[in-house]
């Protein structure tokens, strides 16, 4: 088995070997050796193998016998015995595919909550060029507000590679509020999923050859048979015309032909332009809180009107969306759901320019009697 063991030796001469030959004596091999200066004096990482039945304890106990302190010993895997350089250079070419993980990068390659001075120089290099490579993700292209008029279609697998564009055009914030978690890069595999969504349907905007806009219905089996999750994504220069509206409707109207009874979309609270053109669809709604989201529910059928709110607690970004670092937990049984109803929503979130009033079954009429 393999250990990685950080320790402070004592100061004075020999002390390494003193520590080398009490691991030879008890058959424990050292693979790798790193030394890091910090103010306290020298900080040795070393890599070792060892036989069945040692444990972290025991690694920690022989360690002090050899005069060391502040020692902390964890199990690893065989990567960590290529250089540092190397293992630092692969992690840049992740991050060129996925500069958000930076996090994760640096949890894999430092391996301990303490930095040493050397480690906290080589995380600050690594946090820079993140930075940098996302910046480079935002740099907007293609079609803008003037250069078309967009026009409304249903998807097909073919709109994939305009569908993948499209995302690297579209600001990270807006990424983020269609997924919920980070998303700096589209794989042309799940671009071909959102395109042609099964016993879904999905509508782009275009503008020429370019898509611009994209509204997804699908089956969301935890909630019922005929219930779709709708998720929306409008280019930055594209938002704020009304074109988020239009694909909302005309998705709305494509699950409603495929059987839905009712859609749910998950929103952000602070995600205020979705939340608004939701209430612009001028349907009967119901909010209900889960975890950091807000599930609004949208009848599309005498038999969902009433948006019962008994159904299992579900992990959205488990099954729904792009999995999260921090996965919630579920709500415990019997742990009632905070609901609210879209007309209240000013109230919670300053949400301006309502329109429509709650009846008391707490359903927006979208200010129908």
């Amino acid at each position: 088995m393999l250990w990685k063991i950080r320790t402070e030796l004592a100061d004075r001469p020999g002390a390494l070997a003193e520590l080398a030959a009490r691991c030879g004596a008890d058959d424990i091999n050292i693979l790798h050796l790193e030394v890091f200066t910090a103010e306290t004096g020298a900080i040795d990482e070393l890599v070792v193998s060892t036989g069945v039945g040692w444990t972290a304890d025991n690694l920690a106990a022989l360690v002090a016998e050899a005069g060391c302190v502040r020692t902390t010993v964890r199990p690893c895997q065989a990567d960590v015995l290529h250089d540092a350089p190397t293992r630092y250079l692969r992690a840049v070419l992740r991050l060129i595919d996925d500069p958000v993980s930076v996090d994760d990068e640096l949890g894999e390659l430092q391996g301990f909550d303490e930095y040493t001075p050397a480690e906290w120089a080589r995380a600050d290099v690594l946090v820079e060029i993140a930075g940098r490579l996302a910046e480079r993700y935002e740099t907007p292209e293609g079609p803008r507000p003037g250069s078309g008029v967009p026009t409304t279609r249903t998807a097909t697998v073919e709109d994939a590679d305009a569908v993948v564009a499209m995302h690297d055009r579209c600001s990270y914030e807006s990424r983020t509020r269609r997924y919920h978690v980070p998303m700096p890069k589209l794989t042309a595999r799940t671009a071909r999923h959102l395109s042609a969504p099964a016993g879904g349907v999905s509508i782009v905007a275009c503008v020429g050859d370019a898509v611009v806009g994209m509204a997804t219905a699908a089956p969301w089996e935890e909630l019922g048979s005929t219930t779709m999750e709708v998720a929306v994504l409008v280019e930055d220069g594209w938002q704020g015309q009304g074109l988020g509206l239009r694909l909302l409707r005309e998705v709305v109207e494509g699950a409603r032909t495929r059987g839905a009874d009712r859609i749910v979309c998950m929103v952000q609270p602070e995600n205020h332009a979705m939340l608004r053109t939701l209430e612009r669809l001028r349907m009967r709604s119901r909010v209900v809180r889960d975890g950091d989201s807000l599930m609004v529910s949208v009848a599309l059928s005498d038999r969902s009107l009433s948006h019962e709110v008994d159904r299992a607690a579900v992990q959205y970004r488990h099954s729904r969306a792009t999995p999260s670092h921090r996965p919630e937990p579920p709500r415990s049984a019997g742990q009632p759901a905070r609901e609210h109803t879209l007309a209240a929503l000013s109230a919670l979130h300053a949400v301006p320019d309502r329109a429509g009033a709650a009846d008391r079954d707490g359903a927006d009429r979208g200010g129908r009697p």
